[in-house]
């Protein structure tokens, strides 16, 4: 449970993993590259130090310098599945999702939960509950020939479309998440079948780390031309010309709001957050608003922020000695070529 570095143009960015690793084995996963996805390195996340965090947090009234405890009694939404799926196979030995959502529906506390899973045991609806859990189902296609070259232990388009539908039917706020978004085409037709259903769509493009050893692979793999990208820190990154394009394509065809999730298309959300936390309910309106994409979309700058110390939260690279957390967001946004965060317009 903790704060990413995301956070200076993030508004969700309080994150919890129940596992490290996944076994759904997606050949793009960012966190592949970044720590051991896929069968390395394994980890089933200690659920006692989850569960001390929330007693400390609600069950004791002593001040805090912890940023885990501040975050936690401002009750800003989690984000759960960041770095691993919370719906992985594995969870069906080990149940710490579970344990998960059932600690979070003791201290009716809000979470946002990303997985590309088809399903859930009818045991885990007791503890879901639709006032404070919401989904985020991933899907970068509606053709499962073209998703087998990326993913190959996902659940099927249609399996991943029919629990969006299960999902809503029992009352859950439900958004897709495009990501990535490497072929126009296959994102189009995501948009066209499932933006009647849902409430949300999160569109990000396809990020190759530069420091990935198969990077070279993975663009012919993509059937991708690396004069399209650009460097942007420690990723490759499509063109925003090119990503400005796509998203106008699918914004003129979908039927709900379209959230970008690429940092130099964030303002052109159809929220003030690109993965529509904004919009599910009051329960989860303490989201992180003092951030680069609500500042420049509202001019806002007078929201609540953490107070204490969030230094650890930034690499070594980034880090500077006795800055605090609106030191950093004020810092990036001045410096906005940081990070890939470019001024464009949306015509």
């Amino acid at each position: 449970m903790a704060l990413t570095q995301q956070f200076k143009h993030c508004g969700n960015p309080f994150r919890v993993d129940t596992y490290k690793g996944c076994d759904f084995g997606c050949k793009y996963c960012f966190a592949n590259c970044r720590g051991g996805n896929l069968n390395k390195g394994f980890q089933i996340a200690d659920f006692s130090i989850i569960e001390k965090n929330f007693k400390k947090a609600f069950d004791d009234d002593k001040d805090t310098k912890n940023l885990t405890i501040e975050m936690l009694r401002h009750r800003v939404p989690l984000h759960l599945g960041g770095m691993s799926d919370p719906f992985q196979t594995r969870e069906n030995e080990y149940k710490i999702t579970y344990k998960l959502l059932e600690l979070t529906k003791k201290y009716n506390y809000p979470v946002l939960i990303s997985t590309k899973t088809s399903h859930v045991p009818e045991e885990y609806f007791e503890v879901l509950d639709n006032r404070i859990h919401a989904f985020q189902i991933s899907l970068m296609s509606m053709d499962e020939e073209y998703i087998r070259k990326f993913e190959t232990r996902t659940p099927s388009p249609s399996e991943r479309k029919s629990f969006a539908q299960l999902l809503k039917d029992r009352g859950f706020w439900v958004s897709i998440r495009i990501q990535p978004l490497i072929k126009v085409q296959q994102g189009l037709d995501v948009v066209k079948e499932l933006s009647g259903i849902v409430d949300y769509i999160t569109v990000e493009h396809i990020k190759i780390g530069n420091d990935n050893a198969n990077k070279k692979q993975m663009f012919i793999d993509m059937e991708l031309n690396p004069r399209d990208f650009k460097s942007c820190g420690r990723e490759y990154e499509f063109m925003t010309d090119i990503k400005r394009e796509n998203i106008l394509k699918l914004k003129a065809i979908s039927k709900c709001p379209i959230g970008c999730g690429d940092n130099d298309l964030h303002e052109f959300s159809d929220s003030n957050n690109c993965c529509g936390i904004d919009t599910i309910n009051e329960n989860f309106n303490e989201w992180i608003k003092y951030n680069s994409m609500y500042i420049n979309k509202t001019n806002d700058d007078t929201q609540w922020y953490p107070k204490c110390n969030c230094s650890s939260c930034v690499n070594n690279e980034g880090r500077v000695s006795g800055w605090c957390f609106q030191d950093y967001v004020q810092d990036y946004m001045k410096n906005p070529k940081k990070e890939g965060l470019c001024k464009v317009k949306l015509d």
